[in-house]
């Protein structure tokens, strides 16, 4: 047994001591997944997924001001502020020319631009009959492609312009006027028959005399009617708390279990490696002629390489829980996944260790052995991100079932017979490479 930790310590450090090694370690997988984890949105930004709208409001009228207000209120848009500044709600609206509006959206810079026309203020109403000829009629602007964002975007300005009506019909001056412009309108046309014109003004009329006679604000729910307001709305909006089970709560509970196996490829190599070297410098024959035998020997090798394995893990999810937030639902899961992931990787140590007699043939092979494993098993495309086939054709790649089981433990939810499948793969993958390479290195050394 001591000679077994006395191999163990002597591999340790000389991994240690390779500066270049550790930069491979620990260095190049922090970088990746601080770097994807930022590009694919681990801030959780509230304005994420949010349609980025520009307005564009050549009426200039208070009804069009108040259709931007309210369209700025939902959450599902983001209006650009003056000087692109969200975090100032006070600060007034970007309100390009239509020109730039569509060079905007054709950049990407803006989801679409919504073109509020001259003289939509002044009947506001026109909309609802086809947008009296398609003068006063609201524009949007966006790529034809998107047809999911352009539905999803009508939905939403409908809300806003119910919203600004029933600001304005709970308004008595404001009604009054509308009233008043209506009926002088009526009376002045051409096109309308006698009759019609007599029951329209009636019921004008009558509009005038109830608006009057009685408390808009009140009947139409007091303030929050005025307001815009959602408890004035025929549909009840209950708050419910996400479920953050079995969906990443950040990129980073994505990026971190890549991280770890981009960590533990480069410790397998090292120690192949270190293998390799002892070969080419003849350290190995000694070893070979003391009184341990090759049991001792790999066994020592091989616990070395765990031991490495599960050092290198614990630092790094140290720091991405304590530094990034990273979530772990069950530890004691998360244990048994990173044991049986590090004996994993620990046998394709001793796979890729037989696949050369030098240093350079050993890392040549490993390197082209355990970059297909990591491009179809996870370690470039996130598995969460991966299409069916892909997913059932990464079932070969011991990559896959490790990150499976790593995330399974962070934030799947696994239960325990959830977790048998990936941890159980992982010991046999482990087994089956460990006893490969050990026949290979004794068929080598007789």
């Amino acid at each position: 047994m001591n000679a077994l930790w006395a191999l163990a310590k002597k591999d340790l450090l000389l991994l240690v001591r390779d500066k270049f090694a550790l930069f491979w370690i620990f260095a190049f997988p922090l970088m990746f997944a601080l770097f994807f984890g930022s590009v694919m949105g681990g801030g959780g930004s509230d304005s994420k997924g949010a349609l980025t709208i520009a307005v564009v409001d050549q009426d200039q009228s208070d009804i069009s001001r108040a259709l931007a207000a309210n369209l700025a209120k939902d959450k599902a848009v983001r209006l650009v502020r003056q000087g692109d500044a969200p975090e100032s709600p006070d600060a007034p609206i970007e309100t390009p020319s239509l020109e730039e509006a569509r060079q905007l959206v054709q950049k990407g810079k803006r989801t679409a631009y919504l073109r509020v026309p001259k003289g939509f203020g002044d009947n506001p109403y026109a909309i609802f009959s086809g947008g009296g000829g398609g003068e006063v009629a609201l524009e949007i602007g966006i790529d034809p492609g998107r047809s999911a964002e352009a539905g999803m975007l009508q939905g939403i300005l409908m809300k806003s312009i119910m919203g600004s009506l029933r600001e304005r019909f709970t308004n008595k001056d404001a009604l009054q006027q509308d009233v008043a412009a209506a009926r002088e309108e009526i009376a002045s046309s051409s096109s309308l028959p006698a009759g019609q014109k007599l029951a329209l003004t009636g019921l004008l009329g009558a509009l005038d005399l109830f608006t009057q006679q009685f408390d808009l604000a009140r009947l139409g729910g007091g303030e929050s009617s005025a307001t815009g307001d959602a408890e004035a709305s025929p549909i009840k909006v209950v708050d419910v708390t996400r479920e953050t089970g079995k969906k990443p709560r950040s990129a980073f509970d994505i990026t971190f279990p890549q991280a770890i196996v981009w960590s533990l490829m480069s410790v397998a190599m090292g120690c192949a490696i270190t293998l390799a070297r002892e070969r080419t410098t003849g350290t190995l024959t000694r070893l070979c002629m003391a009184p341990i035998g090759n049991t001792h020997l790999l066994g020592g090798k091989a616990l070395g390489c765990f031991l490495a394995c599960l050092a290198v893990m614990g630092i790094l999810i140290a720091f991405g829980v304590f530094a990034l937030g990273v979530r772990v639902g069950n530890w004691a899961y998360l244990g048994l996944a990173l044991s049986c992931t590090a004996v994993c990787f620990t046998g394709l140590m001793m796979t890729m260790a037989v696949m050369g007699k030098t240093e350079a043939a050993v890392s040549g092979s490993a390197m082209g052995m355990m970059m297909p494993m990591a491009m179809l098993g996870g370690g470039m495309i996130p598995l969460i991100a991966m299409p069916k086939w892909l997913i059932q054709l990464s079932a070969i790649s011991p990559f896959r079932w490790a990150i499976s089981s790593v995330e399974g433990a962070a934030w799947r939810e696994y239960a325990f017979s959830d977790m048998l499948l990936p941890c159980g793969i992982l010991l046999a993958m482990g087994a089956a490479f460990f006893a490969l390479g050990v026949l290979v290195f004794q068929r080598t050394q007789s």
